[in-house]
């Protein structure tokens, strides 16, 4: 395991957090708060001097942080009730145990975005980023509503680069005009449809996953926003739960329409 690094003159509470997800990952009888810093030191690679005690004191800041969200609570049992004993609450174990780059550990998240996509859209980027802080606040409506706006630009330049790559002059004009419209919805029946196409030709190099990550996932998303971005009888009702899973399905469904884009940029269909 790599240690991460940590600059004591510099304290960067979102390489605590990282190195706090990696500590409960890791020590499954983690129940108690350091205050002298010492049990982080397989997780930690000091820069700028060592000091696990003044750590522990940033450790604390983060921890509230996490409680907040609902991750951790204070208290170990009935016998423990308070701190410095806590535990990973029923959510928190969904979060930690669901993957390295969780959407509640903002920095990793988008750095592995950043990773698998060489050159990703700012304005997606800073849609998934208001997404990501709005579940952390425990905001899941407007997590929802900035995802699938986001969602919406994913969509947008994959349909772009589609009209670029058609090669009957009628059916381009066609799905530009399209295109040009407000409504989503025949836009996205004509890309599916257009995918499948694509598909049963089994054209070499096209993403065999391509309609279900791209079409499907981004029909849910969209879905998702629609009923909860009009003003209804009824109050929303998302829950952080699903906030959550769709920021966990969103970098995949981003990653395969950047692989359909970059097959776009190269070949006619």
């Amino acid at each position: 395991m790599d240690k991460i690094a940590f600059n004591l003159q510099e304290p960067d509470l979102e390489a605590i957090r990282q190195i706090i997800f990696e500590r409960l990952r890791s020590d499954s009888r983690w129940e108690q708060l350091d205050s002298m810093g010492e049990g982080y030191s397989e997780y930690v690679n000091y820069e700028g001097g060592k000091s696990p005690n003044r750590f522990a004191f940033y450790v604390l800041q983060v921890f509230w942080q996490l409680v907040i969200e609902g991750i951790l609570a204070p208290g170990k049992n009935g016998y423990s009730p308070s701190l410095p004993w806590f535990h990973v609450t029923e959510y928190g174990k969904t979060v930690v145990q669901s993957s390295v780059s969780s959407p509640h550990d903002p920095s990793g998240y988008l750095s592995r975005i950043k990773q698998k996509i060489a050159n990703v859209d700012d304005t997606i980027m800073a849609y998934l980023a208001e997404s990501l802080n709005g579940m952390r606040r425990g905001l899941p409506v407007a997590s929802t509503v900035m995802l699938g706006i986001a969602a919406e630009r994913v969509f947008i330049l994959v349909s772009e680069s589609l009209l670029n790559a058609l090669s009957d002059p009628s059916e381009k004009k066609n799905f530009e005009k399209l295109l040009g419209r407000y409504m989503m919805k025949p836009k996205l029946d004509w890309v599916h449809r257009k995918f499948q196409e694509i598909q049963n030709k089994k054209v070499r190099a096209f993403p065999d996953n391509a309609t279900l990550m791209v079409t499907a996932i981004y029909d849910l998303i969209r879905c998702q926003r629609n009923e909860i971005g009009h003003p209804r009888e009824t109050p929303p009702n998302v829950t952080r739960e699903d906030a959550f899973v769709n920021l966990q399905i969103f970098p995949r469904y981003y990653e395969t329409a950047e692989a359909v884009r970059g097959f776009f940029a190269v070949n006619s269909v």
